[in-house]
């Protein structure tokens, strides 16, 4: 029996203007388009992709791994000629693998492109229209997908991540495996829940989101039911059929349109316990003046490179700088702004950072160079990734980090490659939800949430969302439509 796998990662922010090219991955993360490069990628990094080859190796099959790439950090809508590129390359990958029994993708589910608002739907329509493929097509997705009728008319069976912050990605690739050894005929059933969720509140070890784990898990007992997975929507999507989704892979025999329904129902009901957890800017500075176990997290909420934001935000900057000479210990930040990179490289004493250009004079270069890192926490450990050029600037006890580009940040290489030690900081900046948790193996009470600019802010109502998406809780208190229910055929 032969498989051909491909993994292609990228979350898109449609209120980030920006939109991306292959620079984000050919320079920024992760492309490999050659089998040798690919599984010696999956024998350094944690992925999807490791996991599936395990699985199907040891059940005798004969694997093809095509293609990986993965983005230095999400962004806005891919450009028409990126979208291109990558549609093109995965068909071509793809088809030099076939003849194939089964082909599994490992996709996120939160793609947008310059005209294509589902890219993942797309992407599994070319495989059955343009490649022609009949065999058996498996899907992993992000939880943060949001997954489409037109996925699930195409893919046999899904699965996602079942963490967040994401520490499963071996596992989720060795489940979707699985799903491909199974072979039996499958009814995919989607509930679709009109809500959107704080991110800051979907932790899978305790909580509202846990426990609509726990009921997914639970349903999964019941006869010929083979996967159930729930996705938290990526919120800060302005597009069709945007919202919360419950998706049950069962067999023909099963069924699950009751379950399903009823599971999105119950997480529906949990809304008024949704919290964004964020602190205000006193609180903030009051945690800062004491040490504890490990640094506080400055968590930039709004401005989250891990959620398509910029990270172009100086906020907290401009919050901490007047107090930066009264710290009791140093406290790492981080802004993305090339232009500023440049003049700091240049010799310029008075930069301005950041979109609210905010002022800094005199402070000392101590780092210039590349930001290159492998992350070494508990998530995407041992990926690489770029943060382009960057410089350290040291004013008071404030160490602030400038970049040329974007990355996922929330893991302690990304200081340390800087010869910053964030371990034994105060405080560190992260422009990531909950990768922190993972990154730092930090308690959540060491997170300091706040807000402030940028594309990612928790305050779903400030962002310019249109049409259909008003529906949505909790820019309407009580939508239409709560829960709607599609079923393949």
């Amino acid at each position: 029996m032969r498989a051909a796998l491909a993994q292609f990662i990228f979350e898109s922010n449609t209120f980030n203007p920006r939109a991306g090219e292959l620079d984000l991955f050919t320079q920024g993360g992760t492309w490999l388009d050659d089998e040798a490069a690919v599984r010696d990628w999956c024998a350094r990094a944690d992925s999807q992709l490791a996991g599936s080859l395990t699985v199907l190796e040891s059940a005798g099959w004969t694997t093809r791994p095509v293609w990986a790439a993965v983005c230095g950090a999400p962004g806005g809508r891919l450009s028409p000629g990126c979208f291109q590129t990558i549609r093109a390359t995965l068909r071509e990958r793809l088809r030099a693998a076939l003849p194939a029994d089964a082909i599994l993708l490992h996709l996120h589910g939160a793609v947008c492109a310059v005209g294509e608002d589902d890219v993942e739907g797309n992407l599994l329509e070319m495989v059955r229209r343009e490649l022609g493929f009949t065999g058996r097509l498996v899907v992993s997705l992000d939880l943060h997908a949001n997954v489409t009728p037109r996925m699930l008319a195409h893919a046999d069976a899904v699965t996602a991540y079942r963490t967040f912050p994401h520490v499963d990605f071996r596992a989720t690739g060795e489940r979707a495996a699985a799903l491909v050894l199974d072979g039996r005929r499958t009814v995919r059933t989607l509930a679709k829940m009109a809500a959107l969720i704080p991110p800051t509140d979907t932790y899978h070890a305790h909580g509202p989101f846990a426990e609509i784990l726990a009921r997914a898990r639970e349903l999964e007992t019941r006869p010929g039911v083979l996967e159930v997975s729930v996705f938290p929507v990526q919120p800060w999507m302005d597009i069709a059929e945007l919202g919360t989704s419950v998706v049950v892979t069962a067999t023909e025999a099963a069924d699950v349109r009751g379950a399903a329904a009823a599971l999105a129902e119950e997480w529906y009901a949990q809304r008024g316990r949704w919290r964004t957890l964020l602190r205000p800017w006193d609180s903030i500075r009051e945690s800062l003046r004491a040490h504890g176990s490990g640094p506080w997290i400055l968590v930039d909420s709004a401005d989250a490179t891990t959620g398509g934001s910029s990270g172009a935000s100086a906020e907290a900057l401009a919050q901490l700088w007047p107090g930066r000479n009264e710290f009791p210990g140093e406290v790492l930040l981080w802004v993305v702004d090339p232009a500023a990179v440049a003049a700091a490289e240049r010799g310029e004493s008075r930069l301005c950072l950041g979109d609210q250009k905010f002022a800094v004079d005199g402070a000392a270069v101590v780092f210039a160079g590349e930001g290159r890192y492998r992350a070494r926490g508990r998530a995407y450990t041992g990926q690489e990734f770029s943060m382009g050029r960057a410089v350290v600037l040291a004013a008071g006890q404030l160490r602030i980090v400038v970049s040329s580009r974007g990355t996922l940040g929330a893991d302690p290489a990304f200081f340390e490659c800087l010869g910053l030690a964030p371990e034994a900081a105060l405080g560190v900046q992260v422009k990531s939800l909950m990768g922190w948790r993972a990154g730092y193996d930090a308690a959540p009470e060491r997170g300091l949430v706040f807000d402030g600019p940028g594309a990612t802010s928790l305050n779903f109502s400030r962002l310019p969302f249109t049409g259909a998406r008003r529906e949505l809780f909790p820019l309407t208190q009580s939508p239409l439509v709560p829960v709607s229910l599609w079923q393949s055929s």
